[in-house]
């Protein structure tokens, strides 16, 4: 299907990267169907676009939270699994939002509320974990920024 995207004008995208969401995203309700969309298709750990079908302009710069932080270990609540319908056998991932600054140092993504993706059913909710994760967690390290 081709959709109209922010960053990479029409676009053609495989049915396999859209995924459903029910409620939206936070702030963004209404919007239920998203595109998962690599920055760099040669570099698995690039930046992706999380755009939205419906409108061109609501994109986000989304990044898998293991490549920053290996011990990222998520546990959902279930009310969140049940509402995915994940079970032990489930294909999970998630990404977190980035927040993309002037200065790249001062970019930061949100591991409190990643986006946990049913891959088998491609539905996906914008969740917040009980764990104590940080909302604005540095991209870059304050001791590698300098």
């Amino acid at each position: 299907m081709t959709i109209k995207t922010k960053y990479f004008g029409e676009y053609e995208v495989d049915e396999k990267v859209v995924f459903n969401f029910e409620n939206g995203l936070f702030g963004f309700e209404n919007k239920g169907s998203f595109a998962l969309i690599p920055f760099d298709a040669e570099n698995e750990a690039s930046f992706l676009c999380l755009q939205s079908v419906e409108d061109r302009e609501l994109a986000f710069v989304v990044f898998n939270p293991y490549y920053i932080d290996h011990e990222f270990d998520p546990k959902p609540v279930g009310e969140d699994l049940k509402a995915l319908g994940i079970d032990e056998k489930t294909s999970v991932s998630f990404v977190v939002i980035t927040v993309l600054r002037d200065k790249f140092e001062d970019s930061t993504v949100n591991m409190k509320c990643p986006v946990m993706i049913n891959n088998d059913t491609r539905n996906a909710k914008q969740i917040i974990l009980s764990e104590d994760y940080p909302m604005r967690r540095r991209l870059v390290p304050a001791e590698k920024a300098g």
